[in-house]
């Protein structure tokens, strides 16, 4: 069963004008929703061509951490740097010692010393024997010279037929045989100082050796390492005393000339980016604003570090981002060195939409036409009931519920 519900309006006041303080009070209501109208649909349209025109993205300081380390085990003996010195290139930064290189060192420095010592006696002995040699070689000097000397007499013999010719025959059969032992003599006195001279050589060659084993660390298990490059020195992780194994960085070299920033930009804006643009930076620890140069896009999206995940959804399991490679430029020597490794900085660029004042004329005017249409509405409603809001006349339709 429905019921109905009947409003009795008199002729009299149903026809009765309305005053002017309310007719007043209407035309503002429908000032004020129209101006709430227009500024709602500018605000609409203001959000689109903001989001639209501006690009923020964050991002990373990057650049060369070249690390420094040995490349054989060692012991650190003496650590020259610390973090966040400034090293220039083939600094001393570290002193080593490799026991065990140190211990082979040892024995082999050892033997080296006692094959000096023998080459030394070797020598010695060389000495010995090449002046026996020449001591013999002299005697057989004397020798040829006497029978020399009797050869002639006996010629002067033969000659007068005092002495048979066989006795001269002798004599100087006896003058070569002494030649030749002359001269095996001189060969064998020439082998003993030739022997001498090896001997000699072969002492100066391990003296040499020697020195060159005292006057190399490296050698003996003692290095040093050098700084390859200019920078600074971060994230220190060895002490000294300690063992370093081969190639376990100690710490890494840092060079401020060579950061740039890595930026993670949203995929949706990579078609609106141009290699070679330019974008505002700011980087956390340095005041003011720098410039930079889009480098080039890395070929793959990835997530973001974990340093700059604040929300669940910057993570890359939830979404990935565009990397790019961005030159920080204009950059003075005092600033370089504010820049620290995997500073956060962001990057951001204004960027006037192409619209042509044709086109912002009729955006304008369509935008008018739907408030002025809505504002129309709400006034013709209010002319055809002629009641307040709410109100209802006898010729109404009926309600759901009446």
């Amino acid at each position: 069963m429905r019921f109905r519900r009947t409003v009795i309006v008199s002729k009299s006041a149903a026809t009765k004008p309305k005053p002017a303080t309310q007719g007043a009070r209407a035309a503002s209501r429908r000032s004020g929703r129209k101006l709430y109208l227009f500024g709602f649909g500018m605000l609409i349209v203001a959000a689109g061509v903001v989001n639209h025109a501006w690009i923020r993205a964050d991002g990373i300081v990057a650049g060369d951490l070249t690390s420094v380390s040995p490349i054989v085990q060692a012991r650190l003996k003496e650590l020259l740097v610390h973090c966040l010195d400034h090293v220039k290139q083939g600094q001393r930064v570290a002193e080593f010692s490799n026991e065990a290189t140190a211990e082979a060192a040892e024995q082999q420095l050892q033997q080296l010393i006692l094959q000096l010592q023998q080459a030394e006696s070797q020598t010695k002995v060389a000495d010995a024997q090449a002046a026996a040699a020449q001591k013999l070689v002299e005697a057989q000097e004397a020798t040829v010279a006497q029978l020399a000397k009797v050869s002639q007499a006996y010629d002067v013999l033969v000659k007068s037929d005092s002495v048979a010719a066989l006795a001269g025959e002798n004599a100087k059969a006896a003058l070569a045989r002494a030649k030749s032992e002359e001269a095996a003599a001189e060969f064998v006195y020439q082998t003993q100082v030739e022997q001498r001279a090896k001997a000699e050589s072969d002492a100066e060659i391990l003296r040499q050796r020697i020195a060159s084993f005292k006057n190399a660390p490296e050698l003996t298990g003692d290095f040093s390492l050098m700084a390859p490059n200019d920078g600074i020195v971060t994230d220190c992780t060895a002490h000294v005393g300690e063992v370093v194994p081969a190639h376990s960085p100690m710490f890494h070299i840092f060079d401020p000339e060579q950061a740039y920033a890595i930026v993670f930009f949203d995929p949706g804006d990579r078609a609106r980016i141009a290699v070679g643009e330019r974008f505002d930076v700011r980087v956390s620890g340095v005041a003011g604003q720098l410039a930079g140069r889009v480098a080039g896009f890395y070929p793959e999206l990835s997530g973001m570090p974990t340093s700059l995940t604040r929300y669940f959804w910057q993570q890359e399991r939830w979404s990935q981002y565009a990397p790019a490679r961005v030159e920080i430029e204009e950059l003075s020597a005092a600033e370089r060195l504010r820049l620290s490794a995997w500073a956060q900085l962001s990057v951001s660029r204004w960027e006037w939409p192409q619209v042509t004042c044709a086109q912002c004329v009729q955006l304008f005017e369509t935008t008018w036409q739907w408030i002025g249409h809505q504002a129309g509405r709400g006034a013709e409603t209010a002319a055809t009931t002629g009641s307040p809001r709410g109100a209802k006349s006898l010729n109404d339709p009926p309600g759901p519920y009446e």
